[in-house]
């Protein structure tokens, strides 16, 4: 039987030594296994076993997130709620006009008419209603103004007075032509008489 040997240093061991007394190295107790003959070897690709082999990674499959809006329960068509159509009034045509005089005076006017201290005879003429407005201080002429409520509109002019017309609206005043052409006025606008003034307002 060959002696035994460093597997370290190769040197001889002294039998039943625990440690090599050339390199000092701690001596195997179980004898080292003897190379497998080539004839037996298994090749290389089957002897690294599937433990030896580096653990792959197992791919997980991850669910693709959903996008926006693509669950199944937001397919479903909902029905927005649909705006009322809006309705548009149409304003009743004014058939009667009341004139709110600056003096308290009211008086309620359809058709046509004609304002002034002294209007009737000229009312009479044309067939007209006459509106006597009182005046003290006399800036009123006899027959100030002419007043028509025709066609669902309310139409006014002068008619010659000596101190003018004028229309107020939204705090703009327009002096009316003297004996001129009547201009279409409405409901809340002020009509100014001399120093006098009534407002439109709706009968």
């Amino acid at each position: 039987m060959a002696s035994a040997r460093c597997v370290y240093c190769d040197a001889t061991l002294q039998p039943n030594s625990m440690y090599c007394v050339e390199c000092g190295q701690l001596i195997p107790q179980q004898p080292l296994r003897p190379p497998v003959p080539a004839q037996f070897a298994r090749p290389r690709e089957q002897a690294t076993s599937k433990a030896d082999a580096p653990a792959t990674p197992r791919a997980t499959s991850v669910d693709p997130v959903p996008l926006p809006r693509t669950l199944p329960w937001q397919q479903s068509v909902r029905s927005e709620p649909t705006p009322a159509p809006v309705t548009t009034q149409t304003a009743a045509p004014i058939e009667r006009v009341e004139l709110a005089f600056s003096t308290g005076q009211r008086v309620v006017v359809t058709g046509a008419a004609v304002i002034g201290r002294k209007p009737a005879d000229t009312a009479l003429a044309l067939g007209v209603r006459a509106v006597e407005v009182q005046d003290d201080t006399r800036s009123v002429s006899r027959v100030h103004l002419f007043l028509e409520v025709a066609d669902g509109s309310i139409l006014i002019g002068d008619a010659g007075s000596a101190n003018g017309s004028r229309l107020e609206r939204g705090g703009t005043v327009m002096p009316l032509e003297a004996a001129g052409t009547r201009v279409t006025a409405a409901v809340g606008d002020t009509v100014w008489l001399g120093d006098l003034s009534f407002e439109l307002r709706a009968a």
